[in-house]
């Protein structure tokens, strides 16, 4: 014998029954709508799993070369300011080299070599002082301070005051002093390549000259890739030049006679050459660093590029399928909605036959 039994469900519990399932669309729903807006799965972890490490990992390379490469910009600014500078020194010396072929003793004239002199000081200093963002390109290590001194500065830079103890040393008198036309030609080349170039060297020229730092700076210009990014003040054509134009500067306007004039034009030529073949040999080291530096970042670019597509290919959505998703969760929420608007409507008094 089979015992038959009947299930009742109201209209009412079929239309509850559809509330969860449309609260979970909707969800769904709000969530592929994240993912469309910007790109990315919503739960990362969710979605790679074991693949997190992984991401992880790739990521971190993307940061350390997007660093990297932001630094080089840095670098980079650094060493074109330092190569405008040299460009400068290079070009003054230029000039004042013309100069001095043309010069010759004659009266008044040594006035012009200290004009020259001046000027081509000035404007050594001022290069040699370039600086880039806060620092100075020509410092070293020790950026953050200027590096090279004022000659012409009030009182007597320590300078000017060893240049002039040396000379009163030598010969014990002032080039201003009307003795000084006694001076030789002889004893003013043996005294400026003696006593007189021995204040642009060493001590003396870290003493009175120089605040630069003799260590240059360095960088990691790309993974594993470290380069000298800097120069600095103490190189030998910063204390060539600067001797030769000094000696300009104190002993052409002086009373030397146009043959101790013509020592000190003739051996402030040789300075000038041999710095413009150190400025020329410096500019050479930092244009290396320049293309090393350019070829870096080249690199870095091909490997950020590989890097991200990897990186894209683990966390971004596909657009088709999410909005094909979106399509269906919108479909499946206003059917379930519909159908327990129906649902709730249903009355047994619209089925009973009318007395």
């Amino acid at each position: 014998m089979t015992t038959m039994s009947a299930n009742f469900v109201s209209s009412q519990a079929l239309a509850t029954s559809l509330v969860l399932p449309a609260m979970q669309a909707q969800s769904s729903l709000t969530t592929a709508m994240t993912e469309e807006s910007t790109g990315q799965y919503a739960d990362l972890g969710l979605q790679l799993g074991e693949q997190s490490g992984y991401e992880l990992s790739l990521k971190e390379q993307v940061g350390q070369l997007q660093t990297l490469t932001s630094n080089n910009s840095i670098v980079s600014t650094s060493l074109s300011t330092a190569q405008s500078a040299l460009s400068a020194i290079s070009s003054s010396a230029q000039t004042t080299l013309n100069d001095l072929a043309t010069w010759t003793p004659s009266a008044n004239s040594g006035a012009s070599l200290q004009n020259m002199g001046q000027s081509a000081l000035q404007s050594l200093t001022a290069s040699a002082n370039a600086t880039s963002g806060d620092q100075y390109v020509f410092g070293g290590i020790n950026s953050a301070v200027a590096p090279m001194a004022d000659y012409y500065s009030t009182p007597a830079s320590a300078a000017k005051t060893a240049v002039d103890q040396a000379f009163q040393t030598a010969f014990g008198i002032l080039p201003t002093d009307p003795a000084a036309a006694n001076i030789s030609a002889s004893a003013m080349q043996s005294f400026l390549s003696g006593p007189f170039a021995a204040l642009f060297e060493g001590a003396s020229w870290s003493a009175d000259w120089s605040s630069a730092s003799s260590a240059n700076t360095s960088a990691e210009i790309a993974p594993g890739q470290t380069v000298t990014t800097s120069t600095n003040a103490n190189q030998p054509g910063f204390q060539e030049l600067a001797q030769a134009y000094a000696m300009l500067s104190e002993f052409g306007g002086s009373e030397l006679s146009g043959a101790a004039q013509q020592a000190v034009a003739t051996a402030a030529s040789s300075l000038v050459s041999q710095g413009m073949d150190s400025m020329t040999n410096i500019q050479a080291e930092l244009g290396s660093t320049q293309s090393a530096v350019t070829n870096a970042n080249s690199s870095m670019s091909s490997q950020l590029t590989i890097l991200q597509q990897q990186v894209g290919n683990l966390e971004d959505v596909n657009a088709n399928t999410t909005a094909a998703q979106i399509n269906s969760l919108t479909n499946q929420i206003q059917m379930a909605y519909e159908l327990t608007s129906r649902l709730q409507e249903l009355n047994l008094a619209q089925y009973l036959p009318v007395p």
